[in-house]
C-alpha cells in the first residue's frame, strides 16, 4: 500500500505492539531490507484502527479517517 509505505519511517517505528515483531518490521530489522511488515493489536476494534491511523498520519488521511 503505497500510502503505509511513504510514512517516514521515524513514525512507523513507533507502531510498537507486544509480543517482540509484532507491531512495525522493517528497514533496519533482522527480517529483511526489502520486506516492511505493520501489526495492529485488533483490526476488528474501531479504536485499534483509528488509533493506529492517527500514529501514521496525525495530520489526518482522507482515506482512512
Amino acid at each position: 500500500m503505497k500510502e503505509l509505505v511513504e510514512v517516514p519511517v521515524e513514525r512507523k517505528q513507533k507502531n510498537v505492539l507486544p509480543p517482540p515483531n509484532y507491531g512495525w518490521v522493517g528497514q533496519g530489522s533482522h527480517v529483511s531490507p526489502l520486506y516492511e511488515g505493520f501489526g495492529l493489536g485488533d483490526v476488528s476494534n474501531y479504536d485499534s484502527v483509528k488509533n493506529f491511523a492517527q500514529l501514521m498520519w496525525p495530520e489526518g488521511h482522507p482515506r482512512f479517517w
